[in-house]
């Protein structure tokens, strides 16, 4: 199998960010609010699940083409992130329980409000899970799963909130800017050295800059601040792409943000036709690579209508989600 016939083939599990483009199917499994975009899953999807170990109780999985993870504390399971749907968080969990065998899951973190990432929520939450966000998205995570605000749930604001032990803290903290998009939450394990970014870094794969929180500043910000943090991670995990050093992954992000502002002011100084982005607005060094085709000239044409002061609201949440 080709790599583009792998990638349309699984390209069904999830939504990245806020929606992507995709050719019609006869029937859509996935139900969305009036004016987004559908990715309907294809008849053959494959659920694929490939787990890293990063330290003893500590491991990343790549859930189809979303990175995901959990962590081993003394009362239970620490997940980060729930990965799109139900089915596919059933099977993480199934992966949980055989890695990490008599925990239960205690707590969910969701890096983000996108629904690659909170999508399969539920099936850790009906289990008795603490759900984590940042404060100023809690209530529309809430709104979008359904649910009310549950007293046990913790929402974090500009201080960090530390879980575990001495032998394995974990710091779950938001950089205290919109970056990727308003409240993007990591997890940190200064012990292990272990970063959970979500979509603050993605590696290999081309950023999502669709969300209508995204802000370039305190993107460049947030990473400029990873960067600084470098001695404190061997192992970063990225929100999508490939695991590879944390140094690497970070400037990986840093140079697409980059490239992708200038060729975006580049064409709006030009006063190219915003109808010539799609052949225009190419960047050689990223093509080929994840997302590239399905998101690459939708982050150049909002980066284009902003540099011309154009209003940019982008793209509407998901309503609701199911396998």
């Amino acid at each position: 199998m080709t790599r583009h016939s792998w990638l349309s083939a699984t390209l069904a599990s999830l939504v990245i960010g806020l929606a992507l483009v995709a050719p019609p199917a006869a029937k859509s499994q996935v139900r969305y609010m009036p004016g987004a975009e559908t990715v309907p899953p294809p008849k053959d999807s494959t659920l694929t699940i490939r787990v890293r170990p990063l330290a003893p109780g500590v491991f990343a999985a790549k859930v189809n083409l979303v990175w995901t993870g959990w962590v081993e504390l003394p009362d239970g399971i620490l997940v980060v992130d729930a990965t799109a749907a139900d089915s596919s968080a059933a099977a993480l969990a199934d992966t949980i329980a055989a890695r990490s065998p008599g925990k239960k899951v205690r707590y969910l973190v969701l890096t983000n409000d996108h629904v690659d990432h909170m999508g399969g929520a539920h099936r850790f939450l009906n289990d008795g899970a603490v759900l984590i966000t940042q404060a100023g998205k809690t209530a529309e995570i809430d709104s979008l799963l359904g649910r009310s605000k549950s007293a046990t749930d913790i929402s974090i604001s500009k201080k960090k909130r530390r879980l575990g032990t001495a032998e394995r803290p974990v710091d779950v903290f938001w950089m205290g800017v919109p970056a990727n998009g308003a409240g993007n939450l990591l997890v940190h394990l200064p012990k292990q050295k272990v970063m959970f970014a979500g979509d603050i870094v993605w590696n290999r794969s081309v950023p999502s800059l669709l969300d209508r929180d995204m802000n370039m500043k305190g993107w460049n910000r947030s990473l400029d601040s990873l960067y600084a943090m470098r001695a404190t991670i061997d192992s970063l995990v990225p929100g999508h792409g490939e695991f590879g050093p944390a140094v690497n992954s970070i400037r990986f992000t840093l140079g697409y943000l980059r490239d992708a502002q200038e060729k975006a002011s580049e064409l709006a100084a030009s006063r190219t036709l915003l109808t010539a982005i799609k052949t225009q607005g190419y960047l050689g060094a990223y093509e080929g690579l994840e997302f590239y085709d399905e998101i690459h000239f939708m982050n150049i044409r909002r980066l284009y209508k902003e540099a011309r002061g154009i209003k940019t609201p982008g793209r509407v949440r998901v309503g609701t989600f199911r396998d």
